[in-house]
């Protein structure tokens, strides 16, 4: 199994984008690109792995594939910062505390993609590989350390598998 993946969430997100277009207007444009654009902390997910020494997208795809290899491993815990409540409701309070029609439709965006990954997680028996906090992966993190497992092993060696063995990044 691969994740789900960015061609799902453009396509999925347009038809949802295409139903909202009479009541949203061109905003359903901008949640529409939300929809999508929220997975760009995949790719601050792979730079930061990679100690920022590869910029390369096409790598981070590879990268996000290699990981799917480790899905049901008892250490493996991700963290995207995008799809965190961290983000989502300061995100939330400024859109109501603005009155942002744009803001919204960025919200809208965000939330129907995470619910799209919450529903494609738990169909594929994976829904806690993910943490939906930052505060709730420092405490799973910890959890996972004095369980004996190295949460960032699972990184390492998906950085491996894209790049052979004789260079991590």
């Amino acid at each position: 199994r691969q994740s789900m993946s960015p061609a799902k969430h453009v396509v999925y997100g347009g038809a949802a984008a295409a139903v909202i277009y009479p009541f949203a207007g061109m905003y359903s444009l901008i949640f529409w690109a939300a929809s999508f654009l929220i997975d760009l902390d995949h790719y601050l997910d792979y730079v930061y792995h990679n100690g920022f020494t590869d910029l390369s997208f096409k790598k981070m795809f590879d990268y996000n594939n290699a990981l799917d290899r480790f899905w049901f491993n008892p250490a493996f815990l991700n963290l995207e910062i995008f799809h965190t409540v961290e983000f989502i409701l300061p995100l939330y309070l400024l859109t109501v505390w603005t009155g942002s029609a744009l803001l919204l439709a960025l919200f809208f965006g965000f939330v129907f993609h995470i619910a799209l990954d919450m529903v494609y997680l738990h169909g594929n028996g994976i829904f806690f590989m993910r943490a939906y906090s930052v505060a709730e992966y420092f405490i799973r993190r910890r959890a996972l350390k004095k369980k004996g497992y190295s949460p960032d092993e699972i990184f390492d060696a998906a950085l491996l598998i894209i790049n052979g063995p004789d260079k991590k990044a």
